[in-house]
């Protein structure tokens, strides 16, 4: 016999399928009238809602970007900018200032004692005055101070005078006097005032030694061999003639070995020196004779046997290093 709770159970899942069924049939309808309607409308108005929501943030992102493109463009041109001048001015200063030496530590120099006292240096020929030197040599000699007259002093050395030049005012006598020096003597007025010595008597040098210079400065006149001098010896020229004075017009002449005898003499400046003394004189027109060498027209002599005509009126003296 068929139970009631089998009939009952059947009818029942039999009830939930056909709900089943119409739900899905339902569901698939619904689904599709969407799906429709989509497709009709959609054709014409989906695409152009989905392109209003898409737009909008594509276009902001744009903008944002392009301004921060710039902002960096701009960022990086004011940089180069600013290192470019700076590097400029850094050329432009280390191009405007001087190179810079590093400043040596002072050190003390240690001061070398010298034990012994060094030698003076040579002094060089050409570069010396041979004045002083010739002064030098006067005091030596114990020669009295009032013979010489300062103001008539030349000095014709190779420092003070340069032969290469003219000078108007001596002409020739500067060429014959060169490397000579002289010390103008004194003469008394009675002499040059009386006697017109300066504008009428002729020039003449008288050579002779440094030990006879003494008797004949103090005779004012140069004597002739024989005659008494005031301490009471006897004058000798030592010249090769002693019958009569020897003087001659030119200076070369008379410094000969003949007539002016060569000695040596140590100066102040240590160096030692050959020296040669030569009067230079004034002698009275018409008291000599002439004398000529037929070898040379230059050895001219003046021969005179008479006194009180050859006066001198300088001391010419010339060093010669030895």
């Amino acid at each position: 016999m068929p139970s009631i709770y089998g009939s009952v159970t059947s009818n029942t899942v039999h009830i939930n399928e056909e709900i089943n069924i119409q739900f899905h049939i339902q569901a698939n309808s619904s689904f599709s009238r969407i799906i429709h309607r989509y497709d009709t409308i959609g054709s014409r108005d989906l695409p152009q809602a989905t392109g209003i929501s898409s737009t909008i943030p594509s276009k902001r992102m744009s903008t944002v970007a392009t301004v921060f493109i710039v902002l960096a463009t701009v960022v990086g041109f004011i940089f180069l900018c600013g290192l470019l001048w700076y590097i400029h001015r850094r050329w432009k200063r280390h191009k405007s200032s001087p190179t810079r030496t590093k400043a040596k530590p002072s050190t003390t120099p240690t001061i070398p004692v010298a034990l012994v006292s060094p030698k003076r240096p040579p002094v060089d020929e050409l570069l010396q005055c041979r004045k002083p030197l010739c002064e030098d040599y006067i005091r030596k000699l114990s020669l009295p101070k009032g013979y010489f007259g300062k103001k008539y002093d030349k000095c014709f050395c190779k420092k003070c005078h340069n032969r290469s030049k003219t000078d108007a005012r001596c002409g020739n006598d500067c060429m014959k006097l060169h490397g000579w020096i002289q010390l103008g003597l004194r003469p008394s007025q009675a002499h040059t005032k009386g006697l017109q010595v300066f504008r009428e008597w002729k020039t003449s040098y008288y050579g002779t030694t440094p030990n006879r210079l003494s008797s004949i400065l103090d005779s004012r006149f140069i004597p002739l061999d024989g005659d008494t001098l005031k301490d009471g010896t006897q004058y000798k020229s030592g010249h090769p003639d002693p019958s009569h004075c020897t003087t001659c017009p030119s200076l070369s002449h008379a410094s000969e070995s003949k007539f002016a005898v060569r000695s040596t003499f140590k100066a102040i400046d240590g160096n030692n020196y050959y020296v040669r003394v030569v009067l230079q004189c004034k002698q009275r027109p018409g008291s000599f004779v002439v004398k000529r060498d037929m070898n040379s027209f230059q050895r001219i002599e003046w021969i005179t046997k008479e006194r009180s005509t050859v006066l001198p009126v300088g001391l010419l003296i010339r060093l010669q290093k030895i």
